[in-house]
């Protein structure tokens, strides 16, 4: 994407490229002032993309560490409970925990 000199005249054509396949091809938008604002705009709305994308990426990465921490305090429950309950003659017998006969 970008303003480009065309025919040696100073002029500048804004010219928006895309990809089709394996070959980059150029569609042309417009010369002069119009064309200038229009490359404007266009650098405006990729930079709110860019910006809009680090967000989520930053929000994504704070739900992934919360989640890791909510699933290391699970097993440090779990590992506490199993502890407790042994301790107080429990047993577990296919996954359920259970009072130890006497």
């Amino acid at each position: 994407m970008g303003l480009e000199p065309r025919n040696n005249n100073g002029k500048l054509y804004y010219y928006r490229k895309r990809r089709e396949g394996k070959r980059v091809v150029s569609e042309y938008v417009g010369g002069g002032e119009w064309a200038q604002a229009a490359y404007t705009l266009e650098v405006i709305d990729r930079e709110e993309r860019e910006y809009e994308r680090a967000i989520l990426k930053q929000e994504r990465d704070q739900e992934r560490e919360l989640s890791r921490q909510i699933d290391s305090l699970g097993d440090t429950v779990r590992a506490l409970t199993g502890a407790v309950l042994l301790a107080n003659g429990y047993h577990t017998h296919k996954g359920q925990w259970r009072r130890r006969r006497t």
